[in-house]
Formats: C-alpha cells, structure tokens, sequence
C-alpha cells in the first residue's frame, strides 16, 4: 500500500436530528407568522440561533466527509487524533462494547505498554470504547468494515470474534 487508504463515516440522514431540526423551525416559523411581536423578545433570537447552529451541525455532519481513518504502511490515524505506528500496535481484536443501552462491535488495537503518545481528550474519557477503536457498526459501511478488517488484520495479529460470541452478546430484541 504505497498510498494512504482513506475510511469515512456513513451516517444515516433520517435521524432524531433531523426531526428536532424540523419541528423547531417550524415552531419558530409560525411563531413568526401569526405573532408578529415575539421578533422582539431576545428569547426568540436565542431560539432562532440555535436553529441556526443546529442546522449547520446537521448539515456539516451529513454532508460533507467525515473521516474515520487513514490508513498507511507506517501508520494509522483515527479521526482527527495523532498517527499511531503500527510497530507500537501489539495486536488488535474485535470486542462488543456497551454505549448508552447499546452494543457495538469494534476493532480494538492493543498498543505497547508506556508508549509516547500525546491522547486528546476523547481517547482519555471514551469509556470502553478505548483510545484506539475502529467502528464496525452502522457508522461505516459493511464493504468499508470488511476492508478495515483485512488491512488491520495483514498488519498485525488480528482476533476476530466466532459466531457465537457475537449472538451471545446481542441484545435480546422482543418479539411481536
């Protein structure tokens, strides 16, 4: 791989998001049509700003790339964080991790104990997620998730989970 091998978030459009973005611009809109006078209450333009914000949140979010990871022969570099060498990875492995009620399964690269590396904030408060973890979930493309995989794997001892670790670590879904 003599050039670097770009990943990107696929984020779902259709979201709570979206639907917060809505229904408050509609709010704001007819508050505007039928109550001529709230344009001159601060806490309208308080609310008309943070349309506005979230709005522009969305839209950066969604339309344009967001990456994930670049991926060298010298290294990888996860979202916007440090290069991490692959000779300070040790092995990587797939776990299921648990976020707000929910499981995720991600790539997690193990790295040398001690090594000198400057983590931001999120790689030093991510919860189980760990400060080197790779998406295998709905934020990235299955075709995406299965070339990660590979590449991860061709560089460093890869452990991947059996079938059955996966069904037993599945929430129970109930049936209707």
């Amino acid at each position: 791989m003599s050039e670097p091998k770009n990943f990107y978030y696929h984020f779902k459009p259709l979201n709570f998001w979206l639907l917060l973005n809505i229904i408050l611009t509609t709010i704001i809109g007819c508050c505007l049509a039928n109550f001529h006078s709230c344009r001159y209450m601060p806490q309208f333009y308080i609310l008309t700003g943070l349309m506005i914000v979230s709005w522009g949140g969305w839209i950066f979010k969604h339309l344009f790339k967001q990456k994930l990871a670049t991926i060298t022969d010298e290294y990888i570099k996860i979202d916007h964080c440090q290069p991490l060498l692959w000779e300070n990875v040790i092995d990587a492995e797939e776990k299921i991790v648990n976020c707000c009620f929910k499981q995720f399964k991600v790539i997690i690269l193990n790295t040398v104990p001690n090594m000198k590396y400057k983590y931001n904030f999120l790689q030093k408060h991510n919860g189980e997620f760990t400060p080197f973890s790779l998406p295998l979930y709905e934020v990235i493309s299955k075709e995406d998730a299965a070339a990660l995989q590979e590449i991860v794997a061709d560089k460093v001892k890869y452990t991947s989970l059996s079938e059955e670790d996966e069904d037993e670590n599945e929430p129970i879904r109930p049936r209707h």
